[in-house]
């Protein structure tokens, strides 16, 4: 048996970059869902309009990217 260290290389890499850029991504996604705007009158600040629209989009794409994954992983999909 022999592996092929260098594709074994490869695919952790990608997977590390990959798991980074999706987390990063969903984290933007809170932080925009999750920032302050002005308060209103109950004291509660609620994200801007522009900060909410970007939240769901990045929140969105999050999501997108995870059924793409399961999409290439499960083979009865294809």
């Amino acid at each position: 048996m022999k592996i092929d260290w260098a594709s074994l290389g490869l695919v952790a890499v990608t997977t590390v970059v990959a798991a980074i850029a999706i987390i990063g991504i969903y984290s933007l996604g809170v932080l925009a869902l999750t920032s302050g705007g002005k308060a209103g009158p109950d004291g509660v600040a609620a994200p801007s309009p522009l900060a909410r629209i970007t939240g769901y989009l990045c929140l969105a794409a999050s999501g997108l990217l995870v059924l793409y994954g399961l999409y290439l992983i499960v083979p009865q999909f294809h």
